[in-house]
């Protein structure tokens, strides 16, 4: 059973790392420095995108210990830590944070936190959802296009709507371009949307032209009618 040691380092210039395997020592564990690792990653990174987490992955088995100082080295967020801590628990792999105390994260001892972790997600996920709606809509306001870009060209896209008009299949219509009935299908979504939101502005598109010229003849002059 190894002892796996995974730290940050925090600037480029100054090896603070080194204050972190010294509080590990000062723990009580016997760092041996060929099972160090060293994250020099941004800590806004996720761990799948983390070199250093993932040689120490790979060198981790199970029923090996893995002991960091901080929960940043866990994850980028709760959800993040949460599926960190999951994935190691069923790795068998015990965990231990010291800013959190000896206990290790992933067997019984650690449970409680863990729970508390799932609890603070919940309590997140719908303000995540609610501002990602809203930069969403704020982005559509400005025009930026949202998602994955169109694998169609704006000449494709046109083709396909004048032929879904014309009432051809869906799956006729994407044989012709090599693409997929999804991706004709969301066009055809995205294009009945245009079309309804259109529908609906244009009620106020007249009315607003009505108080318009109700205006301009209100404040015309009899000279203006000749």
């Amino acid at each position: 059973m190894a002892l796996v040691v995974y730290v940050f380092e925090e600037s480029k210039d100054v090896p603070t790392h080194e204050r972190e395997l010294f509080d590990i020592d000062a723990a009580g564990y016997i760092v041996d420095m060929s099972a160090v690792f060293v994250e020099r990653s941004s800590c806004t990174a996720q761990m799948a995108q983390r070199a250093a987490f993932q040689r120490a992955s790979r060198r981790l088995q199970q029923g090996d210990t893995l002991v960091t100082t901080r929960l940043a080295s866990l994850g980028n967020s709760v959800a993040d830590v949460i599926a960190t801590l999951d994935m190691l628990r069923q790795r068998q792999i015990a965990t231990i944070c010291l800013a959190y105390g000896p206990e290790d994260l992933c067997g019984e001892a650690g449970r409680p936190f863990v729970k508390a972790l799932e609890l603070a997600d919940d309590l997140e996920r719908p303000t995540r959802r609610s501002r990602a709606r809203e930069a969403a809509s704020a982005a559509k306001e400005r025009g930026i296009a949202q998602g994955r870009p169109s694998s169609l060209t704006p000449a494709q896209q046109h083709q396909a709507i004048s032929s879904l008009g014309a009432g051809v299949s869906v799956t006729e219509i994407a044989r012709a371009p090599n693409t997929s009935r999804q991706t004709i299908m969301r066009l055809r979504d995205a294009h009945a949307a245009d079309r309804s939101a259109a529908v609906r502005e244009l009620p106020d598109a007249k009315e607003e032209m009505g108080v318009s010229i109700d205006s301009t003849l209100a404040t015309a002059t009899p000279g203006d009618s000749h």
